[in-house]
């Protein structure tokens, strides 16, 4: 296997297709690792933007997810429960947890998300 190497400002932002917005929120995110069928790594590995009054609406996944906070305030909720976010906070999303992101702070909420798949196609959301 060899090494990857990515900046984060060369990398494009991703969202959802216009049509699906309105149902899975208004989120943007920049897959760094685990998006390319002939990468060799054991992982899903990227950046995902929530700008004020938006969301990443509740979902799931097979896959356990983390977060962590780079910058910016905001909610995540998990199974009903609401957890307030800032910057340097880790959340550790169980396989299958019903979960969203909310922004309600001026400044843009980046988070680094990681899952233990080797491929981000592998991540089939339910909304």
């Amino acid at each position: 296997m060899e090494p990857i190497v990515r900046h984060l400002d060369d990398m494009d932002w991703a969202g959802w297709p216009d049509e699906q917005v309105a149902a899975r929120g208004k989120v943007t995110w920049k897959a760094l690792q685990g998006v390319n069928d002939d990468e060799e790594t054991d992982m899903v590995l990227g950046v995902a933007r929530v700008f004020k009054d938006e969301a990443l609406e509740a979902h799931r996944h097979l896959q356990p997810e983390t977060y962590y906070v780079l910058s910016g305030k905001g909610k995540v909720t998990i199974e009903g429960t609401i957890y307030d976010v800032t910057p340097d906070t880790m959340v550790y999303i169980p396989g299958d947890a019903l979960h969203q992101i909310n922004n309600y702070d001026d400044e843009p909420l980046r988070i680094l998300y990681l899952f233990a798949t080797p491929h981000f196609a592998d991540v089939i959301y339910k909304f």
